[in-house]
């Protein structure tokens, strides 16, 4: 998948031990997070989300592919919750070294996810995904996290070019708790659209639906739906991101 890893940002730590060092208004506690540590007002409105612009360009979906996949590129994107808390991700991808993956041939690119909660860094994260070329196809993932291998089952391959309001099937996949492939922890179905965004600009959107085993659940994995969006121009050149992901449970738009 070209997404983020299938795991809510359930992010806790510094917070409990320095609540004025996390950027949070005037420290009063408005609630708790999923660990159950305090988490602080912000007396500043968030900024909203810009609203979208259906572009009447066509956008070349599968070179913008290859490009998500092989350029580097790097984006900081914040999501905010109720009471104004910020989190944010910062998202960079590398082209890597060839490698194989389950005994094929493949290209990578290493990707790194840091997470930030009021501008405390809680978590980082690394994967490496694998893939082809000539056509391109995912063949799956690698992360340093319980539950990070992703296997393809099926890839199919998107078009050259599309418009925004289009749909495409793209993988199904399945995650496991660790190389050795022996604790299933889930499936993963993932969908590609083009979503609007700008009149020059379109979002190519990866989405993931995840269903999870026990044994995912136990990984701290995350069943339900989860996109990752890539901002592009009509030359397939990769602008910019938008995530959309659980953050304590709730559904969060990071842009």
């Amino acid at each position: 998948m070209l997404s983020t890893k299938n795991k809510s940002l359930a992010l806790a730590g510094a917070c409990a031990v320095a609540l004025a060092g996390c950027g949070g208004g005037d420290g009063v506690v408005c609630g708790y997070d999923a660990y159950g540590d305090p988490i602080v007002c912000n007396t500043v409105n968030p900024p909203s989300p810009p609203t979208p612009v259906a572009s009447a360009n066509t956008f070349p979906v599968n070179q913008a592919l290859v490009n998500i996949a092989t350029q580097t590129y790097s984006y900081d994107i914040s999501g905010y919750d109720a009471n104004g808390n910020q989190f944010t991700i910062h998202y960079a991808s590398a082209p890597g070294l060839d490698s194989t993956f389950n005994g094929q041939a493949a290209s990578t690119s290493n990707v790194t996810e840091s997470f930030y909660e009021n501008g405390s860094l809680m978590e980082t994260d690394t994967y490496v995904n694998y893939y082809v070329l000539s056509p391109y196809q995912f063949l799956g993932s690698v992360g340093n996290f319980a539950g990070g291998m992703e296997t393809v089952n099926a890839f199919q391959a998107l078009p050259d070019a599309g418009t925004v309001g289009q749909s495409f099937p793209e993988l199904s996949a399945t995650l496991y708790h660790d190389t050795t492939q022996t604790v299933n922890d889930g499936t993963l179905s993932e969908a590609a659209s083009l979503n609007a965004d700008t009149d020059s600009t379109a979002l190519l959107c990866f989405n993931d639906t995840t269903q999870l085993t026990q044994a995912g659940m136990a990984d701290n994995l995350t069943a339900g739906d989860s996109a990752t969006c890539f901002r592009i121009d009509t030359g397939g050149n990769v602008l910019g991101m938008q995530i959309s992901t659980p953050v304590n449970g709730v559904p969060t738009l990071f842009f």
